[in-house]
């Protein structure tokens, strides 16, 4: 009978139990890319770089070689990394505070670069760690512990939709 060791091999850390909050969608994901590095073999050869909060517990759970980086400052690091050892693949893994508010400027620098790195930015659409504030990327309407009469445009301003905005770029 195969065991979930086997099936993650040694790129998911069994031993830990997730910190990561009922719902968020963070240890979905830290499994999603345990299990896309292990089936493309691509471990020892993978460097993680992760941004404050949430999206900075990955690297407890990834057998993988992964560091730290500023708040906000995954992708610049994560190009850094690539620069030097540019047969790694390399790919950033942050929350939406660290990737969209904090660090927007450095993801779209990297993109506008064009360097063969990797975002992974988990967006729940509040600032998880720290209470449940809105953040950059809240749904219109949305309830948070800031706008608990949900989010307007006019008294807080309009989401920003990542996707849309680096995919206008030409880059």
């Amino acid at each position: 009978m195969q065991t979930l060791a086997d099936y993650y091999g040694k790129t998911l850390k069994f031993e830990k139990l997730f910190n990561y909050c009922p719902g968020c969608g963070h240890g979905i994901i830290t499994r999603l890319v345990a299990e896309v590095i292990e089936e493309m073999g691509i471990r020892e050869k993978t460097m993680a770089v992760v941004g404050i909060g949430c999206g900075g517990f990955s690297h407890h759970y990834l057998e993988v070689d992964a560091i730290e980086a500023i708040h906000g400052r995954s992708p610049a690091s994560a190009i850094g990394y690539k620069m030097a050892l540019p047969d790694h693949i390399v790919f950033t893994y942050q929350g939406d505070g660290d990737g969209s508010a904090i660090g927007l400027h450095e993801l779209m620098h990297a993109a506008n670069r064009g360097m063969p790195i990797t975002t992974i930015m988990i967006n729940n659409s509040v600032f998880g760690m720290t209470g449940g504030q809105m953040s950059p990327t809240s749904l219109m309407g949305m309830k948070t512990t800031t706008s608990p009469f949900g989010r307007t445009a006019e008294r807080n301003g309009s989401m920003v939709d990542i996707a849309k905005l680096l995919g206008q770029a030409d880059i």
